[in-house]
């Protein structure tokens, strides 16, 4: 009985002392095919719900690199060139989450690249 209880009180000092990561880092992997049509279309999705937030008119160019990463669907880095309100090209940097099951997208940041 004491050994049961000396095992427990280890244990909970171990499970204090050193948690489990619920939301462990995530691995990015770079976009292979980033001419494809699927990420362009990603890319310019991500204008588009940007334009619908922010109304300033940005027009996708195309997504001139990319990362991946399987999460609960899959996360997307982009980076894109889009013109902005001044028909300038400006680089921009999105996050996105694509569900296959549901298909849904979900823009989770869009921000000019400095």
């Amino acid at each position: 009985m004491r050994t049961c209880s000396l095992l427990i009180i280890i244990a909970a000092v171990v499970a204090v002392a050193y948690p489990v990561a619920t939301s462990a880092q995530v691995a990015w992997y770079p976009i292979g095919g980033i001419n494809e049509p699927h990420v362009q279309e990603l890319g310019r999705w991500a204008v588009a719900e940007h334009v619908k937030q922010a109304h300033d008119g940005l027009k996708f160019i195309k997504v001139i690199s990319g990362e991946k990463a399987p999460d609960a669907g899959v996360k997307y880095h982009l980076i894109i060139k889009a013109f902005n309100s001044n028909n300038k090209p400006v680089t921009y940097e999105a996050f996105l989450v694509e569900e296959i099951r549901s298909n849904t997208r979900t823009l989770i940041s869009f921000s000019p690249v400095n």
